[in-house]
């Protein structure tokens, strides 16, 4: 009887000093807690603050304000790179933009144009394009009109008879070479009609309707 009783004295004193040991590490780490949170948000206050004050270069273009190369916190999105550019312009295309993305170093933000911006713009120079080869083209053909009427105006009769080879050079297409033709020629005969000049080698028809109008016949 007494065996027993020492037994349950005995079991009754390890699950005292059990229950003791428990109580003692809960406490211990009830008391740890608020010690280690305050380190882990310190810790994690620091690294927030420590990327905010990385700093990372972009370039922002296209249909922004002020188009350029920046500096942003590497933790800035690409919205806020685009405010740092002026924001976007009217004809900007946001849509085609994802402005929720991270930035990083070195990168490139371009923000396109609007279709239908695209579309004016494109056709604003091809319009252009034709106004000035149009005008190009009437400056040559007015030019080139000018210059045939004054060549035309320039021209006098000439009389093929009496006329000598550097006077028959006036007339449009004879040279100094066809001129001593005519006049070797009118030597074998005068010439009674514009029509004579077909005599002369190196004149057809052809040259002949070109001269007609300013020859004469004395």
């Amino acid at each position: 009887m007494q065996a027993k009783v020492k037994k349950l004295i005995f079991i009754a004193v390890l699950l005292t000093g059990c229950i003791i040991t428990s109580l003692i590490s809960t406490n211990d780490k009830a008391k740890a807690l608020p010690g280690d949170s305050i380190l882990q948000s310190a810790q994690s206050a620091v690294t927030s603050k420590a990327a905010q004050a990385k700093i990372v270069r972009v370039q922002v273009s296209g249909a922004v304000l002020e188009p350029g190369i920046y500096d942003v916190p590497a933790s800035c999105r690409v919205e806020e790179a685009i405010a740092a550019a002026g924001g976007l312009t009217e004809n900007a295309d946001s849509e085609r933009v994802n402005l929720v993305r991270k930035v990083r170093d070195g990168m490139q933000i371009r923000v396109p144009v609007q279709k239908a911006a695209r579309t004016s713009r494109t056709q604003r120079k091809k319009a252009q394009v034709k106004s000035d080869l149009g005008e190009s083209a009437l400056g040559k053909s007015g030019s080139t009109k000018a210059g045939a009427e004054k060549n035309n105006s320039a021209v006098q009769s000439v009389r093929i008879n009496s006329a000598s080879a550097s006077e028959l050079q006036q007339l449009p297409g004879i040279g100094p070479a066809l001129a001593q033709r005519i006049v070797e020629t009118r030597k074998n005969g005068r010439f009674t009609s514009a029509d004579d000049l077909l005599r002369v080698p190196g004149i057809g028809k052809a040259k002949l309707a070109k001269l007609r109008d300013y020859v004469e016949v004395d």
